[in-house]
């Protein structure tokens, strides 16, 4: 059973592929790949320079909720939103497995690990938060331009339910949640457990600490929505980059439209297929060809591939040489 449930990421990617094949055959590979010939180089390098500034406030965002006393600075910040995205979205660990390798590489800079693993929670709450009001604002534009169309009831309808997660989120990180899990611990492994039991304390110091300081989690939310915001505007560069004249109001209603339905599938490593389907069905509402929307889909995945591809490299050669390190100083013990 457990090798079945590990099984289900790879089929739902090799299901996003074809779904990424077919949309690619149906609408014209040839129209598809003309679109994107027709890009300039200074067109994707502006869209690659786009989602690095926004990568940037994202390593600000973070670094807004560490303390003073803490050793991340913003650069280790930035360093560790890199490789948390590029390990969630091109190696099959999940998004979940993309916050847990970025809060290691922030420890292994000398972050404490309490530390990190509270941060990394506040700044996916924040994120997630922004996202919201970002989805929020992109319906009032979308329910604005386009007021009859089928997208705005499911969208208002997971909002809501979102919202209510959103609560339960923080109220959970804010002592109910500890609870149960210092519970849990000490029944499943017993005495072993008041190990986990401990740790969970810690944790749970940390995270009353954080949200004791309002101030910082204002400043992350709010930066976390004008990264949202600059989301929009490299997709407005994008677009234009491939002939499209849309309006910024445009860009920013796409924009969350697409993550409110790419949300739904957070399961699907790197959400393939769910993208393309996404903007080929977002491009419609707006007036949009559909060979270009694809187009500026898969040039997403190019940029991202872009900017991953490095940071991988080098996330994996700093681990190889710390597990070399490793092995050298036992050898000499």
């Amino acid at each position: 059973m457990k090798q079945k449930l590990r099984l289900l990421p790879a089929l739902f990617a090799l299901a996003g592929v074809a779904v990424v094949t077919a949309l690619v055959i149906y609408y014209g590979v040839g129209d598809v790949l003309r679109v994107l010939a027709s890009v300039s180089a200074t067109g994707f390098i502006s869209y690659i320079i786009a989602q690095l500034v926004i990568t940037l406030g994202l390593g600000l965002c973070w670094r807004m909720l560490l303390r003073s006393r803490m050793r991340g600075s913003f650069w280790l910040c930035t360093w560790g939103r890199l490789v948390r995205d590029a390990t969630g979205e091109f190696l099959p660990f999940s998004q979940v497995g993309g916050y847990v390798l970025g809060a290691r590489v922030i420890t292994l800079s000398g972050v404490n690990v309490t530390d990190a693993t509270a941060s990394t929670l506040g700044d996916i709450t924040t994120e997630f938060l922004a996202q919201l009001t970002f989805i929020g604002i992109g319906l009032s534009i979308l329910a604005h331009l386009a007021p009859g169309s089928d997208l705005l009831l499911p969208v208002a309808i997971g909002l809501c339910v979102a919202v209510f997660m959103g609560v339960g989120l923080v109220l959970a990180q804010r002592g109910s949640g500890a609870k149960l899990f210092r519970g849990l611990a000490t029944r499943i492994a017993g005495a072993a457990g008041e190990g986990a039991a401990t740790n969970i304390a810690k944790l749970q110091e940390a995270l009353n600490v954080m949200y004791g300081e309002r101030d910082r989690l204002a400043w992350s939310a709010f930066f976390h929505l004008i990264c949202w915001f600059g989301t929009a505007t490299a997709s407005f560069i994008g677009f234009h980059a491939l002939g499209v004249d849309i309006t910024y109001a445009d860009a920013v209603c796409i924009e969350a439209m697409l993550h409110a339905i790419m949300a739904l599938a957070f399961f699907i490593p790197g959400r393939v297929g769910v993208q393309e389907a996404a903007y080929t069905l977002l491009g419609g509402i707006f007036g949009i060809p559909p060979d270009i929307a694809l187009s500026l889909s898969l040039m997403r995945r190019a940029r991202d591939f872009v900017i991953a591809m490095p940071v991988l490299v080098v996330w994996q050669s700093l681990e190889a040489r710390r597990l070399k390190t490793a092995s050298v100083a036992r050898s000499l013990k």
